[in-house]
């Protein structure tokens, strides 16, 4: 090849097609950035957006020029990075390379059905996606996998999502960068050369050579065997220079100067926005029914504009009922930056009708999933025909002697879980989310009544209790129990609230029947129903002639209502040994909110 020809044909590159490809290559390196941002989201690291993006676009620079960029890409993390350790650099390192190259694999299977090529085998798209689409089911279904004591949190489909968006952005804006750097008189369209070049990008990637130099032209060439050589080499050696050689520079001089002067450094904040349940006393929470999260991975979102109760799960950071402080619109945004804090979307769930017009007023997309059943307890009375069927169980229950006990010491704890332990055995361990499961520290904090048959337990039933609201969380009875024994149990339990003069006693919510103006809304609700209890739930707790208030979830967007419900319902049916908490840890991580974290958080 005549090398002075080559160079003549670089020199050739007017002062426009530079700039283009300048510009191509910095969209590029914005959505490379952004890579960093989501890996550092995935492992709940409290790094600022911006700094995130410097660091991962200067890793990347490097590491794409110099060769073995895991390598490479780690030490610079590690090195630019206060306070991250080697493992943590490495971990973000693996999380971007692993996740880029399974997008990169979608965009290339993408990019040969809309525009396609002789050099792909038609069968390979599909087969690329159908594994692709199965890895996404596999990540919702199961986010977090166990095995011999060790957790692996699977990226969330919001992040799979973004991932993909920033990969499609990332690759076409560089083989823009390279089309641009091309002679104008060059008959290949945009169309032609993209698919060939995705394929060159992973051929490049795969070898590990520094620049993937050798793979890439080479590839170039097999699949465009009718350009003329050196004037395809030529757009190479300048594209060589925009996307590599410049990137490399600058990252090296953003790495050189974190070495010689680590005080230019940005330091990790330590804003607080998540805080665990415990550390607010109950009395000061105006809904009984959020102490569940003191047993499903939950904590309290703190704020400029309020508190809300939340719960972590698969796809979905979930604001339980409506904000313990502040206005719901004004929260809202806060839950879509904690959300975005960790790669999920945001949802709220089980809010009134009030917070549901707000909701719907904000942008907000919103279902009636649920009603909850309200008593008011000194009202409440077992005369007239709406408790008829009530009168008929507490009869049964009367006449098989059996009587019930408020305990005020020690509870018997032995006999409960035995109790609760024949319950699991013909019903199942108990569902998630806000529904509770025996433990001896969580029953400790609750309101208790046991039902006796002479001195066998054959029953209890715990409640949630604020100074003005009880509300009803775990039902157990025996297999055996007379009919009745839980009717019986309940009742009693409005007596003794009455007594106490408790304002609000709540039987908690049983799913909304499944109607709906839309398809979609009657196929969310037939789920919610259909998994949340269905007509047996609603049924028992209509004997007690109860005041049903609707209950809604509202998401973003129609299409995050929808992920919403399947993960809610996901995780409401996820069985599990009672002592393990839904999906994830506790939500205690550290993550800002920008403009709303409290002064004192």
């Amino acid at each position: 090849m005549d090398l002075s020809a080559l160079w003549s044909a670089v020199m050739d590159v007017t002062p426009l097609q530079w700039s283009l490809a300048i510009g191509a290559t910095l969209v590029s390196f914005l959505a490379v950035a952004r890579y960093d941002v989501i890996a550092q989201r995935h492992f709940q690291m409290d790094r600022a957006p911006s700094e995130a993006m410097w660091v991962g676009a200067s890793a990347i620079g490097l590491g794409q020029t110099l060769g073995a960029g895991a390598i490479v890409g780690t030490f610079v993390r590690w090195r630019m990075t206060p306070g991250l350790s080697l493992k943590d650099a490495a971990r973000i390192t693996a999380f971007v390379t692993v996740t880029f190259l399974a997008a990169l694999a979608v965009t290339i299977a993408l990019a040969a059905l809309a525009l396609p090529t002789p050099h792909i085998p038609g069968y390979l798209p599909y087969l690329i996606l159908a594994v692709a689409l199965g890895l996404a089911i596999v990540a919702f279904m199961f986010p977090v996998l166990s095995r011999q004591g060790r957790r692996f949190t699977l990226p969330t489909l919001p992040a799979m999502a973004a991932l993909l968006s920033l990969c499609l952005i990332d690759t076409v804006f560089a083989a823009l960068a390279l089309y641009a750097l091309l002679p104008p008189d060059m008959s290949l369209s945009f169309a032609t050369l993209l698919p060939v070049f995705l394929i060159a990008l992973g051929a490049a990637i795969f070898s590990g050579t520094p620049g993937g130099v050798g793979p890439f032209e080479l590839t170039l060439l097999a699949l465009l065997p009718h350009q003329p050589e050196p004037i395809l080499l030529a757009g190479v050696l300048a594209f060589r220079a925009i996307y590599y050689a410049l990137p490399a520079l600058l990252s090296g001089a953003a790495l050189l100067r974190c070495l010689l002067r680590p005080s230019l450094a940005r330091q990790p904040r330590h804003a607080r926005a998540f805080e665990a349940y415990g550390e607010t006393p109950l009395s000061s929470v105006s809904r009984a029914e959020l102490g569940v999260i003191r047993q499903n991975g939950g904590a309290l979102l703190s704020c400029d504009a309020g508190r809300y109760g939340i719960v972590r799960i698969g796809q979905t950071l979930v604001a339980l009922f409506d904000p313990i402080e502040g206005d719901a619109n004004s929260m809202a945004r806060p839950l879509k930056h904690a959300a975005r804090a960790q790669n999920r979307i945001a949802c709220k769930y089980k809010i009134s009708a009030r917070q549901a017009v707000s909701a719907r007023k904000a942008g907000w997309a919103v279902l009636h999933i649920s009603d909850e059943a309200l008593i008011h307890p000194a009202m409440h009375s077992t005369d007239g025909a709406s408790y008829r069927q009530l009168r008929r169980k507490l009869r049964h229950a009367e006449k098989a002697d059996i009587s019930v006990l408020r305990p005020e010491g020690t509870l018997p704890l032995g006999d409960m879980a035995r109790v609760s332990s024949a319950w699991e055995a013909r019903h199942g361990v108990p569902r998630g989310l806000t529904m509770g499961r025996f433990d001896d520290l969580y029953v400790g904090h609750q309101q208790v009544f046991l039902a006796y048959q002479g001195a066998r337990l054959v029953g209890f039933v715990s409640f949630h209790t604020t100074a003005h609201e009880w509300c009803l969380d775990l039902m157990r009875v025996l297999p055996d129990a007379p009919d009745g024994t839980m009717h019986l149990l309940v009742q009693r339990a409005i007596e003794a609230a009455a007594d106490l003069d408790v304002q609000c006693l709540s039987l908690a919510a049983a799913p909304a029947l499944p109607t709906g103006r839309t398809r979609l809304e009657q196929f969310l609700r037939t789920q919610h129903f259909k998994h949340g209890g269905g007509a047996g739930l609603r049924q028992f707790k209509a004997c007690f002639a109860p005041r049903w208030q609707p209950l809604f979830m509202a998401a973003p967007g129609p299409a995050q209502l929808s992920l919403a419900t399947l993960d809610l319902i996901r995780a409401v049916n996820l069985r599990s040994a009672p002592a393990t908490p839904i999906d994830c840890a506790p939500v205690v991580q550290m993550a800002t909110i920008k403009g709303h974290m409290r002064s004192d958080s």
